[in-house]
């Protein structure tokens, strides 16, 4: 699934591509988007909203296979799910081989007024360290699925939640009322690490998301931890481990993430 990079990577493509484009007239399940101008491009959580003239947003939400690409006029392919021709010349294609991604439109208070938007917490990429403490509080509940609990953390999936506890030296069973001044610290510092370096690196390209354009992208090749289960840690050499956690497949090192008995 596209976590918060690949977002604002298709995020920050698309203002590039399309932003003041308009959408040419055509009706889709009854909708009229025709003649609407594209004012602005923003991601909420894994969501992209794209506001348009009249007081109307057009959502995407790409789930596991979903992807938001430019392409030809009248390019063919049997996977995609909605196309917007748009005033450039191009049509913009919403992508989906498994047809689990979500698309809303409609005036911006409807849309905003899903329950997805609702219950999404802080940003992962713009919350402060002060707001980022206080997720830890008194409850007790393990890091890895509080990183992974959109209404805790928005933006933040299975990868990054693996690739920041790595870089944090946290082993992703921890108790977070277990975790000191100190690593939290290190883990706020961590998250914004690994998630700018993946937004540089253009994303993770797995099987299906790409860029807007068609690139890859770069971040996955160059991963700290996921998927490498019995190859050795970049930072001490232990083999790596893998095991389910919160019904989550999660990679850590068993030597250099500290776990404690809680």
């Amino acid at each position: 699934m596209p976590e918060l990079p690949e977002v604002e990577t298709t995020v920050r493509k698309l203002r590039k591509l399309i932003l003041g484009k308009r959408i040419l007239p055509a009706r889709q399940q009854g909708r009229d988007f025709g003649g609407r101008k594209i004012l602005k491009i923003e991601r909420r959580g894994k969501a992209i909203l794209i506001w348009l003239s009249g007081g109307k947003i057009l959502g995407f939400h790409q789930r596991m296979t979903g992807k938001l690409l430019i392409v030809p006029r009248g390019f063919k392919d049997r996977h995609i799910r909605r196309r917007f021709e748009l005033s450039s010349g191009k049509d913009l294609i919403f992508h989906d081989v498994r047809k689990f991604g979500v698309v809303w439109y409609g005036p911006a208070k409807n849309v905003l007024g899903d329950n997805y938007f609702k219950s999404l917490g802080l940003d992962a990429l713009l919350v402060s360290s002060a707001e980022f403490k206080r997720l830890f509080g008194t409850k007790r509940v393990k890091i890895k699925p509080l990183l992974l609990n959109q209404k805790n953390l928005a933006g933040v999936g299975n990868i990054m939640a693996d690739e920041i506890l790595w870089h944090a030296k946290i082993h992703p069973e921890r108790n977070i009322t277990t975790l000191r001044y100190i690593e939290v610290k290190k883990l706020y510092k961590s998250t914004k690490f690994i998630l700018n370096k993946s937004i540089k690196m253009g994303g993770s390209t797995m099987r299906d998301w790409l860029h807007p354009g068609g690139e890859k992208g770069g971040y996955f090749e160059k991963r700290f931890i996921y998927g490498r289960e019995g190859q050795k840690c970049f930072r001490c050499g232990a083999k790596i481990l893998r095991k389910k956690i919160a019904s989550r497949s999660s990679y850590f090192c068993p030597k250099c993430q500290i776990s404690l008995v809680n």
